[in-house]
């Protein structure tokens, strides 16, 4: 039985093999990877020995299944990033967590564990979602956090709650993967617009040379767009960028007023005492 098993599972096992190369071939081959995806996908509903199978993961062609597919979906993964997809990403990142932290001590550790467990800590800080992200970070055990992979987006956390916006904009230049530069951008678009949030209320205008320093930008034409995008003017005999004028809201206190009623609120005190 085991050795007509093995001669069905060399198909899947030579279309992951395809998939790996459509992924991580220069340019990535999106549509032939996603072809191939597919056709993994209903070969697994064939697998036995994944969760509802009814198989056993102990015997060498249950492990040989259940390494196919986390396989096919830590290429998933990276294809989603490759088409910028992060409901993808995340779907395919949920099943594949499955095969880290269940079948742990059924498998060998994968060598792609470490990069696709830093890539999901990385989208949830791109979406801001920092307790999920404690969350995921507490699965994963303490010795590993010095590895490259996690310890990345723990720095990266670190500097976001430190408000030390410099350090994430210069972060691309350390990233420990290519794919880790789909987050580190987006998390750069969510810093850069606090940094712009902050710069609207403590500047009235700002030279456009340090306007562009500030904003990290590598040139005057990414100034310019941000300027436009975010409603600013520029005055090009000063050479300056003008925030938008905030508006003012009243915060008078009715100090009087507040004083007549603590004096009243003690006097009704006095009487009940």
């Amino acid at each position: 039985l085991d050795k007509c098993r093995k001669r069905t599972m060399a198909d899947p096992a030579k279309l992951v093999a395809d998939l790996k190369t459509a992924v991580y071939a220069t340019p990535p081959d999106i549509a032939n990877a996603n072809k191939l995806l597919t056709q993994l996908k209903i070969a697994m509903t064939k697998f036995t020995a994944l969760p509802g199978g009814g198989g056993s993961a102990e015997t060498p062609s249950g492990k040989q299944e259940l390494l196919i597919a986390r396989q096919t979906f830590e290429l998933a993964t990276n294809l989603s990033i490759h088409e910028q997809d992060i409901p993808g990403f995340e779907r395919h990142f949920a099943q594949v967590k499955t095969f880290y932290f269940d079948y742990n001590k059924v498998l060998p550790e994968s060598p792609f564990q470490l990069p696709v467990l830093g890539l999901n800590l990385m989208r949830l800080l791109a979406q801001n979602r920092i307790a999920d992200f404690h969350t995921e970070l507490e699965l994963i055990p303490v010795e590993l956090h010095d590895q490259i992979y996690i310890k990345f987006p723990i720095q990266l956390e670190q500097h976001l709650m430190e408000g030390s916006y410099n350090k994430i904009l210069n972060a691309r230049a350390d990233v420990p993967a290519e794919s880790y530069n789909f987050f580190i951008d987006i998390l750069t678009n969510t810093v850069r617009d606090a940094i712009a949030d902050c710069s609207e209320s403590a500047y009235q205008s700002l030279p456009l040379v340090a306007a562009q320093r500030l904003f990290l930008f590598q040139t005057p034409a990414q100034l310019q767009d941000y300027i436009v995008e975010r409603g600013w003017e520029v005055d090009s005999a000063k050479q300056t960028v003008q925030f938008k004028a905030e508006e003012k809201t009243n915060l008078d206190v009715p100090s009087m007023r507040v004083i007549r009623e603590m004096l009243s609120y003690a006097k009704e005190l006095e009487r009940i005492v």
